[in-house]
């Protein structure tokens, strides 16, 4: 079996209230072979229990594991898991259109390189969403530090082979991933400058002008920064733009160092309530948040900063260093739960309080904020039992 090292106490279930970091929870129990009892989901709600998001979560992990227990209460409010072995392998799921199709994706790719058998995932579901992490995202910025972990990246890939956007979905994206028989240790202190921007409007079942107009507002809010800017254009018809119209903008930013900080905005699901978002607003949201992630710093963005530290917990029993930008809420409880799970903790320093010396190359080349953290840990050794070596 797939396992850590795990504390001696490892039948014991671990309580949880709440539904907040629902997935969290239910990937790092898979991962550690904890059981898990979260109870009091939205019990005072009006609609109480589980959403059909997370409903449709645990089935997937039901389809990627064998053996595993999942005991969900009449009301919904309580649910019991007990992993069993990660098998991986082939899956299609339908995921429905309450959530962006990286809701799913998350957990799937902390879960993936401890398969018995290497993942490919077919996901059916919404690819780009309003204040939520996209597929292109994803794609650009958890895989570009997923790679970093593991010696093997010819399997690992995110097709997307339709977009759907909000509210009739309609996308379809293909998630491959290698087996390795364990993470390595990684350091990663310098993040580098930045030195070009790329980027992709897309459109689905709208005219492609809108694209070209929001590609204009990104590039006036970007023009003061850097000079090499490019941005496609992706225009989606028929059943390759999924179920309903709108456009969007992806951009991503690359330092010197190979690391990758990305945004995204999007215009407003049909139907929804509000004033539409003309394509000028859509371009300079987009071009405001790149610059904000870029200002953050890091050998990361700050959606993959989970993604990062994660791997260097089960990583090898070895020393693993990563730099990362000011720490978001999300990746904090990240940490927590991974105390909580595997009994790991990491060192954090401010990079500000480190030596005159770093201190004076960071201002001279005007990397990010800085206050940034630096992470320090001990991975847990977890290795992939199921992992054939030849």
């Amino acid at each position: 079996m797939p396992r850590a090292n795990a504390p001696n106490n490892v039948a014991e279930e671990l309580p949880f209230e709440g539904p907040n970091f629902f997935r969290l929870r239910v990937c790092y129990a898979v991962l550690s072979g904890r059981p898990i009892v979260v109870s009091a989901i939205r019990e005072d709600e009006d609609n109480p229990g589980i959403r059909d998001c997370e409903s449709k979560l645990l089935s997937l992990i039901e389809k990627i594991t064998n053996g595993t227990k999942i005991e969900i209460n009449s009301t919904g409010t309580r649910v019991t898991l007990r992993p069993g072995m990660i098998t991986g392998g082939c899956v299609t799921l339908n995921c429905g259109n309450d959530r962006c199709l990286s809701y799913f994706l998350e957990p799937l790719i902390l879960i993936s390189p401890f398969c018995k058998q290497a993942m490919r995932i077919k996901l059916l579901g919404v690819t780009n969403a309003p204040n939520e992490l996209s597929v292109d995202q994803i794609k650009t910025g958890w895989l570009n530090v997923y790679n970093r972990f593991i010696l093997n990246d010819e399997a690992l890939d995110l097709k997307i082979e339709r977009r759907g956007l909000k509210p009739g979905g309609g996308g379809v994206v293909i998630f491959s991933a290698p087996v390795v028989r364990n993470l390595r240790p990684l350091i990663r202190e310098k993040p580098g400058k930045v030195c070009k921007i790329r980027g992709q409007a897309f459109v689905t079942k709208v005219s492609p002008s809108l694209a070209h107009r929001a590609i204009d507002a990104a590039k006036k809010t970007l023009r003061d920064y850097i000079s090499d800017v490019y941005i496609t254009v992706d225009q989606r018809k028929g059943d390759a733009g999924g179920n309903s119209p709108g456009y969007g903008l992806f951009l991503y930013a690359e330092t010197t160092e190979g690391v990758f900080y990305t945004a995204e905005a999007i215009s407003r699901p049909k139907g929804e309530n509000g004033d539409p978002i003309v394509p000028e607003d859509v371009g300079t949201a987009a071009g405001v948040a790149l610059l904000e992630e870029i200002a953050r710093g890091g050998c990361c963005d700050s959606s993959s900063q989970v993604l990062a530290s994660t791997f260097m917990a089960l990583g090898e029993k070895d020393v693993s260093k990563f730099l990362m930008g000011p720490l978001s809420t999300y990746t904090i409880h990240s940490l927590r739960h991974l105390q909580q799970f595997f009994l790991t903790t990491f060192k954090i320093d401010d990079f500000a309080a480190l030596d005159a010396g770093k201190k004076a190359l960071e201002a001279d080349m005007r990397i990010g904020d800085p206050h940034k953290a630096l992470l320090t840990g001990v991975g847990v050794g977890f290795k992939n039992l199921n992992k054939i070596i030849i």
